[in-house]
């Protein structure tokens, strides 16, 4: 009788042992997988988030749930994406605030390489540099020319637009104010009706208004020009090799410590909704230039960028949080 009691206490030990074992081997995926985007709804990378993640859930036969977490520069967001287990159910859909925050803050809680695993870079996005209609300039060399000394204001949207037009006013010696907001909507809002001269906005936003001329596009950040705004040239193209910022991308991660074949799998299925026709119709619409690179590829191009990005806040002298 005391020999049966113990085998039973015995299986009853080892049965909640091996649980967690058990479910550690399962296949991925074999549940809901979530994509964290540390923004609002309704911008770039939530639009991005949301198509990938419908794509994905087609492809691996499991929900995909998107989780926006907005705030804070995109902080918090990022740190519960690093903080996930690492287990390929949580992604992060991230841009280039991913590397500017640790230059920008004295401690932002992640480190953008050793806490996670890139997966991909998706593409790159243009940002353009418009006036008001009513200011009599057309392009950023004529802007240089017009500007010192008239006192001229430019709305920015964080801290990247900041440093970016800082450089840009610094260098050229144009004397101009910054007026922060809190979103793009905003400063459109202001500039249309004139209480602002300039802004640094995203091509998606700011196209139709150029189109339809309300807006004059001065000058575009991006290694080329966007395909959308044909007309407008790169501030290099202007000459100012001083704004050597060419532009930010958008692209997925896991926590570090990914077991290697689910990220291989996630690797191989992203890059198939990327390849997707309409999946590029989408990112064409959004004014995103597709330039896959893969994680460890994209390691090395994140280090550059955290150098280039650490030298213009340098030369910018935006005053940074410490």
């Amino acid at each position: 009788m005391r020999k049966r009691t113990f085998v039973k206490l015995l299986g009853a030990a080892v049965l909640p042992a091996m649980a967690p074992l058990a479910y550690s081997q399962e296949r991925w995926p074999a549940r809901p997988i979530k994509i964290i985007v540390p923004v609002s709804p309704g911008g770039t990378a939530d639009v991005l988030a949301r198509e990938f993640g419908r794509r994905l859930s087609e492809r691996v036969g499991q929900p995909v749930v998107v989780d926006n977490r907005p705030g804070a520069n995109g902080i918090p967001g990022t740190v519960a994406a690093a903080r996930a287990p690492a287990d390929g159910y949580t992604l992060l859909l991230t841009f280039t605030q991913h590397i500017q925050n640790p230059v920008q803050f004295k401690d932002v809680g992640y480190d953008p390489i050793a806490d996670f695993t890139p997966l991909c870079r998706i593409g790159a996005a243009a940002t353009v540099l418009v006036a008001r209609s009513g200011l009599g300039v057309g392009s950023a060399k004529e802007l240089v020319r017009m500007a010192p000394g008239k006192g001229l204001s430019f709305g920015t949207t964080g801290l990247g637009p900041q440093v970016i037009l800082e450089v840009f006013n610094k260098s050229a010696k144009l004397g101009m104010l910054n007026v922060p907001y809190k979103g793009e909507s905003p400063a459109l809002t202001d500039l249309l009706g004139g209480q602002i001269d300039l802004a640094l906005l995203t091509v998606a936003t700011a196209r139709a208004h150029i189109q339809r001329g309300t807006l004059k596009g001065l000058a575009v950040i991006a290694p080329a020009r966007a395909p959308s705004l044909p007309g407008v040239p790169t501030f290099q193209e202007q000459g100012f090799k001083e704004v050597n910022w060419t532009g930010g991308w958008y692209a997925f991660m896991a926590p570090a410590k990914v077991p290697a074949d689910v990220a291989a799998r996630l690797v191989k299925e992203l890059h198939a909704i990327g390849e997707d026709a309409g999946m590029r119709k989408t990112m064409d619409d959004l004014n995103i230039t597709v330039n896959w690179m893969d994680g460890p590829e994209f390691v090395g191009a994140m280090k550059h960028d955290m150098e280039v990005w650490r030298t213009l806040v340098q030369t910018s002298g935006v005053v940074i949080e410490r």
